[in-house]
């Protein structure tokens, strides 16, 4: 961006929102920063319990080894989210059988050094491939890359004991699903009620956020809750005809969605005392709806809302919310809906030459095959570690946060191993090997939403634990000295080969997506003056919604990069803030537009040179956007993005 222009503001008494500064990277210092996110207590027992278990009933039958190899199926509790128990059934065993599938052919090309190598790369590449096109949180190619990894290490004499020690997998992630599943005997709608209580909470900040700078950060953020609340209703698999409080959960999401609209379309009218009583409403339904249960009456508060000095449409809205909570029938109406498509078509596609998800996952099976060569072509023993430690440095969302990831897995590793050599120096034996592993795995759980470099402080003592109690006579030299290495080697090949293959890949195609999404908004704004079709219309409202959401993430991941174009393209955040703005407002209007031909053609053009002005970064060659006297408020949104894309990159 020129030093002669600066960025534009949205003026909130007309019609914007004063825009927030551009979100910053975080600095080195930010690898060993402590969240303040709540300890998933729950989650580390659960997860301590997938993973020691196996080893005490291996111990039980006097078989510790097979305990060891049926362990690393419990690795499978880790890809559970707060997915609905529906989702998450099917979910865990896909995951279940890739471990299972990993670790048998790690044992099957053991002896193969050549095969081992291109085995990292295409297991690599292909879990995040998946993972990123279907947007699913987790871990990703991670303990599929480490099932793999240390099956190449256990002895297998035969084609019968592959199977053996496979099926021995297959069993202890079993365990592992039964335990992730158990919360359904206590609450079988927990995970989409949460869900939808959540879409309320975000809603609350974006209801309060009106007239601030953190507005249309608020914005994204409830568009983001909003679509993972409708996706955890369409994942339950739930009968609302059959269930009254599957139906409610319905209703609700449902006027969530209604909310959203109302306050994108109205703004405006806000003013902050309103907003704020409005916040603290909402807030409450939030509040009763993370207790919410099939038959219990949530507080009512019919007579705050009466209150408020509001518009009628916002009022009626939340005396809905309200009736539905007190379990009264309502009318259903209709919204739009934030959904992501079906698995077949995401797959689909984020496969083309210009997906980054795509990109991303060459580029992550590519380093973990040069990880492997080096790891393979050295006299280190138990060398699979390189490639191993790769592959948890490289699954940082950004080239700074995998920078920061080698940092924290070497600090974390290394101290680790001195815990691990403590461990392995009392010589532990039988139920004390599966009690260590419960406590290490349950702490690793609880303490890396803190911080990744202390869960990966107990995650080595913890890998090598179950990897090498077996061998008992080099182990406490295997884990001070080759450990050391391994760790260091893969740290470096993946953040070298991120940074040197993946330097600059979001910065090249930000202004391409900018100026896809600017033309697909024009192309949505004719379509709602001429289309009769509500089937194709709610197509492209998805495929809208998703571009919009995709843009900022991809933003954020531009200023994770270190480029000099990367800091350049920060002036195109009041353009990402301004389509995002405008996108938003054309999703929330329901009703079509009634535009004259000559403002088609208008329209077509300015739509036209804003996507080329945003791909090309350069100011558009318009003297001024189009008079819609109809409809000022998207006039006015189209002008702000004109205005903001003002700006020589």
């Amino acid at each position: 961006m020129s030093d002669d222009k600066k960025s534009p503001t949205y003026n909130h008494t007309e019609i914007h929102h004063k825009i927030e500064a551009s979100p910053k990277a975080p600095g080195i210092k930010a690898a060993f920063r402590f969240n303040h996110a709540s300890s998933p207590w729950v989650r580390g027992i659960s997860s301590g319990l997938s993973s020691s278990l196996p080893i005490l009933i291996g111990i039980l039958f006097g078989h510790l080894q097979y305990g060891l190899i049926a362990s690393i199926g419990g690795f499978t509790y880790l890809y559970t989210k707060d997915e609905p128990y529906a989702q998450r059934a099917l979910k865990l065993f896909l995951a279940l059988l890739g471990v299972t599938l990993c670790f048998t052919l790690g044992s099957l090309f053991a002896d193969v050094a050549w095969m081992k190598t291109i085995l990292f790369g295409v297991i690599g590449a292909v879990s995040v491939y998946v993972f990123g096109a279907l947007k699913i949180p987790g871990p990703s190619a991670m303990f599929f890359v480490l099932s793999f990894a240390v099956s190449t290490s256990i002895p297998a004499p035969n084609l019968q004991a592959v199977f053996l020690h496979a099926g021995l997998v297959f069993l202890g992630g079993a365990l592992s699903w039964c335990i992730s599943m158990s919360g359904w005997l206590i609450n079988p709608r927990g995970p989409e009620t949460a869900a939808v209580a959540k879409a309320y909470r975000q809603l609350a900040s974006f209801v309060g956020s009106l007239g601030t700078e953190s507005f249309h950060a608020e914005q994204h953020k409830t568009v983001v809750e909003l679509r993972a609340a409708e996706t955890a209703m369409k994942q339950a698999k739930i009968n609302r005809k059959k269930s009254s409080f599957a139906h409610r959960l319905f209703l609700l999401n449902q006027k969530a969605e209604g909310l959203f609209i109302f306050v994108m379309a109205a703004a405006n009218d806000f003013n902050p005392a309103v907003s704020k009583k409005a916040q603290a409403v909402i807030e409450t339904f939030a509040s009763e709806m993370a207790t919410l249960k099939k038959h219990k009456k949530i507080r009512d508060v019919r007579e705050e809302i009466e209150e408020l000095s509001i518009k009628e449409e916002l009022r009626t809205l939340l005396l809905d919310v309200n009736a539905v909570l007190q379990m009264k029938e309502l009318k259903e109406t209709e919204y739009i809906q934030f959904s992501h498509g079906t698995i077949k078509s995401r797959l689909k596609a984020a496969f083309h030459k210009r997906s980054y998800v795509l990109k991303n996952a060459l580029r992550y099976g590519i380093i973990m095959i040069v990880a492997a060569a080096v790891a393979y072509t050295t006299n280190i023993p138990r060398s699979y570690w390189i490639p191993l430690t790769c592959a948890g440095v490289m699954l940082g969302a950004t080239v700074r946060a995998t920078v920061q990831r080698g940092i924290q897995r070497s600090v974390g590793t290394i101290l680790g191993i001195l815990i691990g050599t403590g461990i392995l120096m009392l010589e532990p034996t039988g139920i004390v090997i599966a009690l260590i592993v419960f406590v290490l795995q349950s702490t690793i759980e609880i303490v890396i939403v803190k911080n990744y470099a202390l869960g990966t402080l107990f995650i080595t003592p913890n890998a090598l634990l179950i990897a090498e109690s077996g061998h008992p006579d080099k182990a406490i030299s295997y884990f001070t000295s080759a450990r050391v290495i391994d760790i260091v080697i893969g740290s470096v090949i993946g953040v070298v080969g991120t940074v040197l293959v993946f330097k600059r890949a979001s910065s090249l195609r930000l202004p391409y997506l900018l100026g896809d999404v600017i033309r697909k908004e024009g192309q949505f704004l004719e379509m709602l003056s001429t289309e009769q079709d509500e089937e194709r219309i709610k197509q492209e409202r998805n495929k809208l919604q998703g571009e919009l959401v995709n843009l900022r993430a991809l933003y954020d991941n531009v200023i994770g990069e270190y480029s000099k174009t990367a800091v350049k393209l920060e002036g195109l955040w009041p353009a990402v803030v301004a389509t995002q703005q405008l996108g938003y407002m054309l999703l929330a209007s329901y009703e079509g537009y009634e535009l004259s031909e000559t403002e088609k053609r208008e329209l077509q053009e300015t739509f036209a040179q804003l996507a080329a002005a945003a791909e090309q970064k350069r100011a558009p060659k318009l003297s001024s956007v189009p008079t819609l006297k109809r409809y000022p408020i998207i006039q006015g949104e189209i002008t702000a993005l004109y205005e903001s894309l003002q700006v020589e990159i």
